[in-house]
């Protein structure tokens, strides 16, 4: 193990809004990959133990995007409002988000082609919320002290995966869009 990390120090300069939703974006991709760098090092070393950060990133990941598309109906309609949004808790935050990005988020799911289906059906975001509800209501709380759990638990880092790939997708999608119109 070493104790010198590759990047041993970051300055952060904060932007002069609290809605800038490209430093979010670009905050929630790194959680989302580092869930799957410590999942992918812990196979190739064998190490089962890895899980548990993967799954605490890839869980926060999930919780910065949904953060992310607030803050994006925030900067749509330029409002002034609190800097964050509070909370953990996943359907709390799922049901603050707008209806239209609702739909596209559930338009991703379980959908590689990187192409939203538009006016996804009422199933297709019932399919969704109920994937959202297998991970739990705050599993970037709950998997952080996961030493803690009282008896066997099961944790799919699959699952939590699932969730997170189509917020991730929408999330790409948005500012792929977001950009063309620049």
């Amino acid at each position: 193990m070493t104790s010198a990390p590759a990047i041993p120090v970051l300055f952060l300069v904060p932007g002069e809004t609290h809605i800038d939703y490209t430093a979010l974006y670009a905050i929630a991709i790194a959680y989302a990959h580092s869930g799957l760098l410590i999942s992918n090092h812990g196979k190739q070393t064998d190490r089962l133990e890895f899980t548990f950060p993967a799954i605490v990133c890839s869980s926060f990941a999930i919780e910065l995007f949904m953060k992310f598309f607030l803050m994006l109906d925030r900067s749509d309609k330029k409002d002034a409002v609190p800097k964050h949004d509070s909370g953990h808790k996943l359907g709390d935050l799922w049901n603050k988000i707008k209806p239209d990005y609702q739909e596209l988020i559930a338009g991703m799911f379980r959908n590689n082609t990187g192409t939203p289906l538009l006016n996804a059906s009422n199933r297709r975001i019932a399919l969704f919320i109920e994937a959202l509800r297998s991970v739990g209501d705050n599993p970037f709380v709950r998997w952080r002290y996961a030493y803690e759990e009282p008896g066997n638990t099961l944790m799919s880092h699959g699952a939590v995966a699932e969730v997170l790939d189509a917020l991730g997708r929408a999330a790409e999608y948005v500012m792929e869009q977001r950009t063309k119109t620049v």
